[in-house]
């Protein structure tokens, strides 16, 4: 399979959605996808883009680094990271993802000192 790697432009936003969903269905969590092409298209396309492409701002940002969160059982992409350079930091260095959410979030935040 033949990939060519461009800008995105706006007719795309279809086919981006279509590539959420089934990457959502692939990783079994497709409830979690909460945005539609439309959405892509009003928050990518604008006059100024909630979301632009990360990897072609690398060198003028001076990026250093780039994190990603992988599913343990997910080896395909796994593999493909290592492929590209990448360290799987919870072989190398041990790291553990650790996410609040929902009440536990809240409860998180209440327990902050108040302003």
């Amino acid at each position: 399979m033949n990939f060519k790697i461009r800008r995105a432009a706006k007719e795309d936003c279809k086919d981006i959605s279509r590539m959420i969903m089934d990457l959502a269905i692939y990783e079994k969590m497709p409830d979690q996808v909460k945005i539609s092409h439309e959405e892509l298209e009003r928050d990518g396309f604008c006059q100024n883009p909630l979301f632009e492409s990360l990897l072609s701002k690398v060198a003028e940002k001076q990026c250093v680094r780039l994190q990603l969160s992988v599913l343990n059982w997910n080896t395909p992409s796994r593999d493909f990271y290592a492929a590209k350079g990448a360290q799987d930091l919870t072989v190398t260095e041990g790291w553990h993802a650790i996410r609040f959410d929902g009440q536990n979030l809240d409860n998180l935040a209440n327990e902050a000192p108040k302003d």
